[in-house]
């Protein structure tokens, strides 16, 4: 093996007998599953790997082959040092015993002197953030807490390659950013990690990524953009659209009705007939009437990436629009979202309405939704919230550059043109 080389998987296979044979869509009798299928690809050190792919994939059970718990059918894998996995809750732990006995239990099982374990113990309780508890027998600890603890033995003893499983699911969000943290900081010093989480934001920076489909690699690359081509698969098979051209919507009949806002058109497009693309600026517009009588109504979009994380939030009221304040009113709101802001994955769109109770058609001077005194900014409340109203795509297309963003591995999900200036001097 390659000294550069830190795991290589050859043709692997794990195949498990079915108790009851199963009726495959060619309608063809299976007694057998292939959970992996002649899978192959190479690690390289200190590279941080995030494995996607449906359930059922074979993700899991490549990773527990990976860590020794699962033998393969066949096929070969050679791992180059020694090799820590967080992959079941529990492993490696005495119920019985005491998380601080427990520190040193593992930490033997993994093949550490109880000197190398004395020697960063205080850093795993620490860390692991159970030390009011640590004298406690495990068996009295959550299932976050015995995370918490295995994964800061893994994560402060020295191995070389690290395996993790939906590690993020369990913890709280205190645990969470500081495991994030922990992997950085394990790249850093050339460690090599694999990760699978059903989380996408989660795999966003990861060096490499690797998709498995009913068991067989379908792809291993650099290319972040992996993840948008996953979900929009995921989305597809969900039977929901992911829209490349104008969406255009007056039937709200799957929407939760408002008593107190209606909803009587929603349009997003760039040009009715081509295709969305990074290089024009996005137009949002929505049609609706207001049914209460005091009190004003503001809508806001809601931008979202991968995994649905929020990435914005925009309405009238930020930008110092007056509030729609009229008994019963019908308006429409524009929004520009300008070209070169997005970037070339997907996007779901969100509505919610803002009522505020502080605005009245009497006082024009009380028009705006958030005032300068924090004591009157009661009353607001959100009325109605609708959720990936729209699901689009744009392709990224610059009018002055030929570039194949796709061969580029960019970081975030916004790609905002900001204004950039060039000083340099010709001698």
């Amino acid at each position: 093996m390659s000294k550069t080389i830190s795991l290589k998987v050859e043709n692997l296979s794990k195949v498990y007998s079915l108790i009851k044979p199963q009726v495959n869509s060619d309608g063809n009798i299976e007694k057998d599953h292939w959970a992996l299928k002649n899978v192959s690809f190479e690690i390289r050190k200190g590279e941080s790997v995030g494995i996607i792919g449906p359930n059922g994939s074979g993700k899991s059970t490549l990773l527990k082959i990976l860590a020794g718990i699962t033998k393969p059918t066949s096929g070969k894998v050679t791992i180059h040092g020694k090799v820590a996995s967080v992959l079941d809750i529990g492993a490696g732990f005495h119920p019985e015993l005491s998380g601080y006995e427990n520190v040193f239990l593992n930490g033997q099982i993994q093949g550490f002197s109880k000197k190398e374990i004395k020697n960063n113990v205080d850093k795993i309780i620490a860390f692991s953030g159970v030390g009011k508890f640590i004298q406690e027998p495990v068996k009295n600890y959550s299932s976050g807490m015995y995370l918490r603890l295995a994964f800061s033995i893994l994560a402060h003893l020295d191995f070389d390659v690290y395996l993790f499983d939906e590690v993020l699911s369990v913890g709280d969000a205190e645990f969470s950013l500081k495991a994030r943290h922990k992997f950085l900081e394990l790249s850093a010093l050339g460690k090599t990690v694999v990760f699978v989480s059903h989380n996408l934001s989660e795999l966003e920076n990861q060096d490499t990524y690797i998709l498995l489909k009913q068991g067989e690699l379908k792809e291993k690359t650099e290319k972040r953009n992996l993840l948008s081509f996953y979900l929009e698969d995921v989305l597809n098979s969900e039977n929901i659209k992911v829209h490349t051209t104008a969406f255009n919507c007056t039937n709200f009949s799957s929407f939760t009705p408002s008593s107190e806002v209606k909803v009587s058109s929603i349009r997003f497009y760039q040009n009715e007939t081509e295709k969305f693309n990074t290089g024009a600026p996005f137009i949002f517009e929505v049609e609706f009437e207001k049914l209460f009588a005091h009190g004003t109504v503001d809508p806001v979009l809601i931008v979202s990436g991968i995994s649905d994380n929020i990435l914005l939030s925009s309405s009238p009221f930020i930008s110092g629009k007056p509030s729609e304040i009229d008994l019963v009113s019908k308006t429409k709101y524009r929004c520009e979202i300008p070209s070169h802001f997005f970037g070339s994955q997907v996007y779901r769109l969100s509505l919610c309405f803002i009522k505020n109770l502080n605005s009245d058609a009497v006082n024009p001077e009380k028009r705006q939704l958030v005032r300068d005194d924090l004591d009157e900014k009661l009353g607001c409340e959100v009325i109605l919230h609708w959720k990936n109203i729209v699901t689009f795509k744009p392709n990224f297309k610059n009018a002055k550059l030929n570039i194949d963003i796709s061969t580029i591995n960019l970081q975030g999900s916004l790609l905002p043109a900001f204004e950039w200036s060039n000083s340099s001097k010709t001698e």
